[in-house]
């Protein structure tokens, strides 16, 4: 029993390989926020399991128009927190990471993602603010 225990500890905390099929995309095609932020706050939008969710991403350091592929993603409040450069992309502390293409360009080389809502389809009563 403990070792099977142990096993699934691996397992859940292994990360996302690169090869890897991505589970969700991150559309930014935005220019930077107004200067209350600093002007390296964009917006995106996540598409993951035939819903879509809407981002805020800081730490961009000019306009951007790109698209990330996302791993190691199991729920969608997983996307959250600061993303760290990796060799596998960006990736946080859930062991989601996140490959850009072109690259976005990061101020402080990190980028930190907060979830919104969810988008659409509209969410039933159930959740708060939409997302499970």
């Amino acid at each position: 029993m403990l070792a099977t225990v142990a096993l699934l500890a691996l397992v859940l905390a292994a990360p996302a390989r690169p090869d890897e099929a991505p589970v969700a995309r991150i559309a930014v095609s935005s220019a930077t926020a107004g200067s209350s932020f600093g002007g390296d706050l964009v917006e995106g939008v996540m598409t993951f399991r035939d819903s879509e969710y809407l981002l805020t991403l800081r730490g961009v350091a000019e306009p951007a128009r790109t698209v990330g592929a996302v791993r190691g993603l199991l729920r969608p409040r997983d996307i959250e927190g600061v993303f760290e450069p990796s060799d596998q992309g960006l990736r946080n502390t859930s062991g989601v990471t996140i490959r850009f293409d072109p690259p976005l360009s990061l101020r402080t080389g990190r980028l930190e993602i907060e979830l919104l809502n969810r988008k659409y389809p509209k969410v039933s009563g159930g959740h708060r603010d939409g997302v499970e």
